[in-house]
């Protein structure tokens, strides 16, 4: 049999002996058994090809109602891959049933797997695969036990090994993991899936009982057993005259209704209807008027002979014991054994019962998750306990409705994930049953515990109902919050603000000596210009390029050199002039102020236009002294006469020139650059910094992984412990914001102390998603290391 690489075939969950294990050898079948293994392979592939013409047409009307684009391009691509599969799959199935006569010798006692191993199957979103598949095979045991218990004994008689009820080749597990099997390779939609599962059950699994019919016919003109069919015909007649006699002798010494037991031996009868046992000889035993059959009162395991309990017999049991239940205690976190409640009831009542074993399944998978929901460390304690009183109803709404545990929108389903993420941050305080949020939690607990009993409708209506409550309690909380981040960032918005001006003005003034009023228009008016820019626009935008802009025209005016930049000065200064008076009065600068800081720039820009005047004047006057001197001396001088006559005439003016010149003015890019990469401080701390992290740590590496509204449990101190969400990160200067449930501040972190907090567990991450998701997670990741152990 061909292994699944992602889990564990259902016939290997369920404990079966459908393959045997590579060690073995293959089992010699006898000619009859060969015989039948085809013919049963024949007569199921049959079935099988009317399966696919029926699923392709509801997989095609299925598709026309899809709700989503998604959905709709999920089913359709299923019917192609199922049509182009079709062959495929028979193959696998025929080969998977040929592989099932391959048994071995096992032990009759053998139990049915539990959930656990069942669980092992499981993905979130295939457990209602699970379920569905665990109820065909419970009905077709049901309803087709009598002739699936003669070929159990027909095949015993002419096989090397036992074979009985566990282990036939031909049982209702075998055939239906063998169609599971055979589909698993095929990456479908889970709609789709759930569909090819139920044709399977209408065209296959309710046929059981023809085509085990025709098995046994085939075995019996075989020679095997002939007579076994008239045997226990007889069998029963005479059990049932027995029944008839002992229940008249009985009579007068037992109350009406009560009968006796008659041991006969019989296999192969159909199971009876619930509240009806079988006795060790087959005969069935009433339970009627409260007085005790064959067996002791109670639950009984499947085996023991008893029909399963229907559904809505199990859900009026539940409903008594979610009556009975008490309110749960403050701190009393309790988990209930239901399986022991049944127990103690049926007990009580004197009455027998079994239950199918979907029913048992999902009694222990509603066990433990509500095991997880109960340990999970996001709830207190308090808050556990109403959660936990929760787990009779949802068990109820699981048994009755088993798209609980598949479908993410169930409303039960949403309510308890609700109730849950609502009490995230919640802890318990002194007096916390006057706490709004608990109070409001404990009466939706307690309208589900009183009031619920077979419609889902009322999660719907609390669920709408706790949600506007939520919404109320989380408006007063965000106002306080709105304004701890608007606070932090309009802090973090100024210290960036100064240091990317400083670095600006560094770039501007450093090694440059400036005339003292372009400082004072730097330090005065222009600092503070490019500060409000900064905050009120931002770096990016154009008015900040702008104003850093006219700062570096500012300081090139006074040292771009003479007279080469004459041209581009006079083409400068209207606007650099303007420029410097929407600066004042965006600043709102002195008037007097003002007035005295364009007068003195003015001045240094007539100086600066009279030494060009000088040094053109100069420059004309030696143009002019040359071209004497070549008139009145026709020969030509020597290059180092000129040279020295040139440099003796330039010296003065070149000397002028270059103490007004320093270092090139940065460019405009270059300032921007600047102001980007300055440091930026969250501000003086009165603590040590911590040592710095390496980039590759793992904590480190974290901070930038957090997302925003995620919980933390904080621990400042041995005796101070509390929870905290993360509200913001202030990007400026790489701080992070943490607040309590109400809104109000209670931390904050820089990205190198975030880190050092979560390396040394002061602040721990708290689990993220639904509970309820989470829960169901926890469960089937359990079981799957548990079966890895094994």
């Amino acid at each position: 049999m061909k292994e699944s690489t992602n889990v564990v075939p259902l016939s290997q969950q369920r404990g079966g002996s459908g393959q045997r294990g590579d060690a073995q050898s293959p089992l010699v079948l006898p000619s009859t058994v060969i015989t039948l293994r085809e013919k049963a392979r024949d007569l199921l592939l049959e079935r099988l090809k009317q399966l696919f013409s029926k699923v392709d047409d509801s997989l095609f009307s299925m598709a026309e109602r899809a709700h989503g684009q998604e959905e709709q391009d999920g089913l359709f691509q299923a019917l192609r891959l199922l049509r182009v599969e079709r062959r495929n799959i028979a193959a696998r199935f025929g080969a998977y049933i040929e592989d099932s006569f391959q048994i071995a010798e096992e032990r009759e006692e053998l139990d049915d797997a539990p959930l656990a191993e069942n669980l092992s199957l499981v993905h979130n979103d295939d457990l209602e695969q699970l379920v569905a598949v665990d109820t065909m095979v419970v009905n077709a045991k049901r309803d087709f036990g009598e002739t699936l218990g003669e070929l159990a004994l027909r095949l015993d008689s002419v096989y090397p090994v036992k074979v009985f009820e566990k282990n036939n080749p031909l049982r209702p597990e075998a055939i239906c993991d063998a169609f599971v099997e055979a589909l698993r390779p095929l990456e479908v939609h889970i709609r789709a899936r759930l569909t090819v599962l139920k044709k399977f059950e209408q065209m296959v699994m309710l046929h059981l009982g023809e085509f085990y019919d025709r098995c046994n016919q085939m075995l019996v003109e075989k020679g095997v057993l002939p007579d076994l069919s008239r045997r226990q015909r007889a069998a029963r007649r005479e059990q049932a005259r027995a029944r008839q006699l002992e229940s008249q002798g009985a009579a007068a010494e037992t109350q009406p209704g009560s009968v006796g037991v008659n041991p006969g031996a019989g296999q192969g009868q159909q199971a009876p209807s619930y509240g009806t046992a079988m006795a060790p000889g087959g005969g069935s035993q009433g339970l009627i008027g409260g007085q005790p059959g064959p067996f002791a009162p109670g639950l009984l395991p499947p085996t023991a002979g008893l029909a399963p309990m229907p559904a809505s017999d199990l859900l009026g049991h539940l409903g008594e014991l979610q009556s009975a239940a008490v309110a749960g205690q403050p701190g009393g976190v309790q988990l209930l054994d239901v399986s022991q409640l049944l127990q103690q009831r049926l007990v009580d009542a004197q009455e027998s019962a079994s239950l199918a074993k979907v029913d048992s399944d999902i009694i222990k998978l509603v066990e433990m998750l509500f095991s997880f929901i109960l340990e999970d460390r996001n709830l207190a304690e308090p808050i556990k306990s109403q959660l936990g009183r929760l787990q009779l109803p949802l068990l109820k709404v699981g048994i009755a409705d088993k798209s609980l545990f598949s479908k993410g929108g169930h409303p039960a389903r949403k309510l308890l994930n609700t109730l849950a993420d609502a009490a995230t941050g919640w802890l318990a305080s002194e007096d916390y049953e006057k706490d709004p949020l608990y109070r409001e939690i404990s009466k939706v607990v307690d309208r589900v515990v009183n009031e619920f009993d077979r419609d889902i409708g009322i999660f719907s209506l609390l669920l709408e109902s706790f949600e506007q409550f939520i919404a109320r309690e989380r408006k007063r909380a965000e106002m306080l919050e709105r304004r701890v981040v608007d606070e932090a960032d309009g802090r973090a918005r100024t210290q960036a603000a100064r240091a990317r001006v400083a670095a600006v003005m560094d770039a501007l003034m450093a090694e440059r000596d400036l005339p003292q009023v372009v400082q004072d228009w730097l330090k005065k008016v222009w600092n503070n210009v490019l500060f409000l820019t900064s905050v009120k626009e931002g770096t990016e935008s154009e008015a900040w390029s702008r104003d850093v802009r006219t700062a570096r025209d500012l300081v090139w005016s006074v040292q771009a050199p003479m007279p080469d930049s004459r041209p581009q000065l006079l083409a400068l200064l209207p606007v650099l002039q303007e420029r410097l008076r929407e600066g004042v009065k965006s600043v709102s600068l002195n008037p007097f102020e003002a007035r005295r800081l364009f007068a003195e720039l003015k001045e240094i820009y007539r100086e600066r236009f009279a030494l060009a005047q000088r040094l053109l004047s100069e420059q004309a006057a030696e143009a002019e002294r040359r071209s004497k001197l070549a008139e009145e001396e026709p020969h030509t001088p020597s290059p180092e006469a000129t040279d020295a006559e040139s440099g003796a005439a330039a010296e003065p003016a070149a000397k002028e020139e270059s103490e007004s010149t320093t270092t090139a003015v940065p460019q405009l890019e270059e300032l921007e650059q600047a102001a980007a990469s300055a440091e930026v401080s969250a501000g003086e701390s009165g603590e040590e910094e911590p040592r710095e992290l390496d980039e590759s740590d793992a904590h480190w590496q974290m901070t930038f992984r957090l997302a925003q509204g995620s919980w933390f449990e904080f621990k400042r101190s041995d005796e101070e412990q509390f929870r905290c969400r993360l509200a913001a990160v202030i990007k400026d200067i790489d701080q992070f914001i943490f607040v309590n449930r109400n809104g109000a501040k209670v931390a904050e972190f820089s990205r190198l102390e975030l880190a050092h907090a979560l390396r040394e567990a002061r602040l721990m991450p708290m689990d993220d998603g639904m509970l309820f998701e989470r829960a169901l997670q926890s469960v089937i990741g359990n079981v799957r290391k548990n079966r890895e152990k094994q």
